[in-house]
């Protein structure tokens, strides 16, 4: 196994904390599927990199190797000197941004309970559009994101008689959407039934704090939503014991379900039910790389900063030599006259300037690698450049679409959950083409208004599509705006609407 410990390092491996009847190969709720165990260590480093300066830190080896025979001392003062930069972070915003220059809203014929629903749906105050944005975030990231379709629990009449919905209005209950961090994802399973693939069976830990006095208190637990008994929907809780199996602690039924409510987003390319190739995987790798570069840029500025001395034809004892800033080499003669000399001992100018360039030059593979979805590549012929939006705008499209395919799937469950019909979808913006468009599109769309191929009202549409008019322009107002400036007037003087007259100001 000493090849996995030269790929990834002496750091912890992605372990939680409910890992007890895997350890001792009984397989129990904790059990992790090979798909999901597949994709440990790289959420991992994804993780970490996304965390970024502590986490990096605490890597130490794992993310900058140690260097052979280097002493605890010096390599903990390497690692305190290398510097982290969250480029990472910067690069998934700006991809994860684009989809949401339009607010995700409702289309179709959207009933009262499932427009107040969809101002908070997950019972915490977020819209439709932030949980949105936050599921996408994860997705781009993990490739993947998963999200459970919940109801709270409802208490029966005390009279026996079947609730109303101002019954369930005075206690509280509703949908809610549940968003699950991959990392706490056990098991997720599915099958093909009446030609669409639909999850049977899924699994993932949970931390419930419990209230202790001053204090607080975590049990961790496991939740298992699958389909048995010839279709119905059960959930379990297990619960972790004091030796550390698990226990099942609560049951129930899914009575208003026909399959199990989660919902997956991918991003990634997938290779299982929730296995994939992550996007940023790779990203974070040039990331790492970025940061062992300006580590050894400022190893090499310590040493070019603060030269070694060397005191040649002066003899001192027989230890193993250091060499190093702050350190003296001494040497016998190499001339035979038994002479001494001192003279300062640092690297080639040309070397320095050299390594000076390597974090440029991996800052800029990261750069293109962190636009290439998004922005056509710059110094390329019209045709390559056609090419690569294709490409990359197919790719940003992609994702949107599965972000709306996750929603709208999300809100059919919504809508099971409240008997109502399933008469809404997510409208989300997959319009990047325009969002990407250059200045040369402006100079085009402009003259095929002024030639009259389009009218002055669609060129303003296609403008305000491509960024170039700001998010707060108005068709209304800047007509208005026009006509004055045909009559010669100035925008701040009052004018009847009907007339066409200046009014005068008392």
């Amino acid at each position: 196994m000493g090849w996995l410990t030269d790929l990834f390092g002496q750091g912890p491996r992605y372990l939680t904390a409910a890992s007890s009847g895997a350890t001792r190969g009984i397989a129990g709720p904790d059990t992790k599927s090979d798909d999901i165990a597949s994709m440990e260590h790289k959420w991992k480093l994804i993780d970490d990199v996304l965390e970024g300066h502590d986490a990096i830190k605490r890597g130490g080896e794992r993310f900058l190797p140690r260097f052979a025979k280097e002493s605890d001392a010096k390599y903990k003062r390497r690692l305190h000197d290398a510097p982290w930069r969250p480029i990472v972070p910067d690069a998934l915003e700006n991809i994860t941004s684009r989809p949401f220059t339009s607010p995700v809203t409702l289309s179709g014929n959207a009933s009262s309970r499932m427009t107040a629903f969809a101002e908070d749906v997950d019972g915490q105050g977020n819209s439709i559009n932030i949980f949105a944005r936050n599921i996408l975030d994860d997705a781009v990231a993990h490739g993947v994101a998963v999200f459970l379709v919940d109801f709270t629990r409802n208490v029966a009449r005390q009279d026996g008689r079947p609730k109303s919905i101002a019954d369930d209005k005075a206690e509280g209950v509703r949908p809610f959407w549940c968003h699950i961090p991959v990392c706490d994802l056990i098991d997720v399973r599915t099958q093909f039934i009446k030609g669409r693939e639909r999850v049977t069976h899924a699994r993932w830990l949970e931390y419930p704090k419990i209230a202790d006095g001053f204090a607080e208190s975590c049990i961790p637990q496991v939740r298992v939503i699958e389909i048995k008994d010839g279709g119905l929907v059960y959930w379990t809780i297990w619960q972790q014991q004091s030796n550390g199996d698990f226990a099942q602690t609560d049951s129930g039924v899914l009575t208003a379900m026909t399959e199990v409510p989660l919902v997956r987003v991918f991003t990634g390319k997938k290779k299982g039910t929730i296995a994939n190739k992550p996007w940023s995987y790779e990203l974070c790798h040039v990331a790492l790389e970025y940061y062992r570069s300006l580590a050894r840029q400022t190893e090499i500025e310590n040493f070019s900063g603060w030269p070694m001395l060397a005191g040649q034809g002066i003899a001192k004892g027989t230890e193993e030599i250091e060499l190093g800033p702050n350190t003296v080499l001494f040497a016998p003669p190499s001339d035979g006259t038994g002479g001494s000399k001192w003279e300062i001992l640092g690297p080639d100018a040309a070397l320095v300037g050299e390594i000076g360039k390597g974090p440029e030059r991996v800052l800029d593979v990261f750069s293109k690698l962190a636009m290439e979805p998004t922005v056509p590549k710059a110094g390329v012929t019209a045709t390559a450049a056609g090419v690569d939006n294709s490409r990359a705008h197919s790719a940003i499209e992609a994702w949107a679409g599965n972000l709306k395919n996750g929603l709208d799937e999300g809100l059919a469950f919504t809508a099971q959950w409240l008997g109502i019909a399933d008469t809404v979808t997510a409208n989300v913006s997959t319009d990047f083409a325009a969002l990407t468009g250059s200045t040369d599109e402006a100079k085009i769309i402009g003259d095929a208004q002024r030639r009259n191929v389009i009218s002055a009202k669609t060129e303003r549409s296609e403008l305000k599509r491509r960024g170039i008019l700001g998010p707060d322009f108005k068709e209304e107002d800047e007509e208005e705006r026009l006509a004055e400036e045909q009559m010669g007037l100035e925008a701040e003087e009052p004018m009847d609407p009907v007339t066409g007259e200046i009014l005068e100001l008392n």
